[in-house]
């Protein structure tokens, strides 16, 4: 009964493990969706497919494949777990702490014999170096998520993470505890306890569902983020523009923070067009983003508001204030220039700004600056005029 029990959690689990490692890679190789995530997250089922498998060939001898190869592989698709996280969430990958962490639990376990004899001391190595992979794992998931959820909603649906690590380091502090419970607690004696049987089983379920939603989470916030961003040069757009300006304008009326808000635009952008091309049009806008995002502050707000034309709104900025910054940007604009097919390409910007002022709204202030940009462009262009 024990026997035909352990084929099919063998089969049951491996049908799991195959389709998810499927699914990942398809994830990865057709769908295009976070693909070097998702060949991470493939490996990693993949791995643990291959651990649980050699646990059944376990038996009383010393045998290194069943043994130690099982445990190593099965902590290796933890890690490239956490590694796929790392990916999907644009984290620092972690390779060399994990990588050295992996390294000192296979060299504590390679100084016992690998057998049932020493499977104690092996199970709980095992499960220690689990619960720190996946402690870490949910640690960068929640830190992660924290840019776009709160703390709360974060850790919540990162739980399952640290569920399973509490759960590895309770099997550790049982087995120390209560040794004699081995066949109960591990997979040292082929996968013939119950408990442990569907352990694996949830553990494999729960932790591609935790994966799944956290692909899912990062699509949304990406297509959310991508319906904020212009396409061409990554600046906020103008749908993006208008909300950041009510935000802002509301603590000017509550708080009497004052700001500012530039329009420029290109210089005979047209003539530019005509005489180079869309492409290098294309690559002087580009090349105007950049400029504009290393001159200003990080709170500072860069929209392209329109073909040429771009927007910026400079929270706390008074108009003298504002008048500086467009100084600035005018020199950095004038000092800049692009090469295209051996031709040297300079540009230069018409710059409108204004200030907040009281019993003026969002469009009233928004028109103003446009007109001072007009006006700039009517003294000569490559000026700087306020209303």
């Amino acid at each position: 009964m024990e026997d035909n029990q352990s084929i099919i959690f063998v089969q049951f689990f491996f049908l799991i493990g195959t389709s998810c490692t499927i699914a990942w890679a398809l994830y990865a190789g057709v769908f295009r969706i976070a693909p070097k995530a998702s060949w991470r997250f493939a490996f990693a089922n993949l791995l643990t497919v291959i651990g649980i498998l050699l646990y059944t060939q376990r038996t009383t001898e010393v045998n290194y494949l069943y043994w130690f190869v099982a445990d190593m592989t099965i902590l290796l698709g933890f890690a490239f777990a956490r590694w796929g996280c790392q990916y999907l969430f644009k984290q620092p990958v972690s390779y060399l702490f994990d990588l050295v962490a992996l390294a000192i639990c296979g060299l504590l376990m390679l100084m016992v014999p690998p057998s049932l004899g020493y499977a104690v001391y092996l199970v709980i190595l095992m499960s220690v170096t689990a619960a720190v992979l996946l402690s870490l794992m949910g640690l960068d998931n929640v830190r992660a998520a924290r840019k776009h959820l709160s703390i709360y909603y974060a850790t919540l649906i990162n739980a399952p993470f640290f569920l399973m690590a509490s759960l590895f380091l309770i099997r550790a502090l049982a087995l120390f505890i209560y040794p004699e419970k081995l066949a109960n607690l591990s997979a040292a004696d082929k996968l013939n306890s119950p408990l442990v049987m569907w352990s694996y089983i949830i553990l494999l379920l729960i932790s591609n569902l935790v994966l799944y939603g956290n692909a899912l989470t990062r699509l949304v916030f990406k297509v959310a983020s991508l319906a904020n961003k212009d396409q061409l040069t990554g600046l906020w757009n103008r749908h993006a523009l208008l909300k950041k300006l009510e935000e802002v304008d509301a603590l000017w009326q509550r708080n009497g923070l004052a700001y500012s808000i530039l329009v420029l635009d290109l210089d005979h952008f047209k003539q530019i067009n005509d005489t180079y091309g869309h492409l290098a049009g294309d690559l002087i806008i580009k090349n105007t983003a950049k400029v504009l995002q290393q001159s200003l502050r990080k709170i500072d707000f860069i929209c392209r508001y329109g073909g040429e034309e771009f927007l910026i709104i400079l929270p706390l900025t008074a108009d003298n204030d504002a008048l500086v910054v467009a100084q600035k940007i005018q020199t950095k604009i004038n000092n800049s220039s692009i090469l295209w097919q051996k031709n040297t390409v300079s540009v230069s910007l018409s710059i409108g700004y204004v200030t907040s002022k009281p019993h003026l709204s969002v469009e009233q202030l928004l028109q103003l600056a446009d007109d001072a940009m007009y006006i700039a462009k009517n003294n000569g262009r490559n000026t700087i005029r306020t209303c």
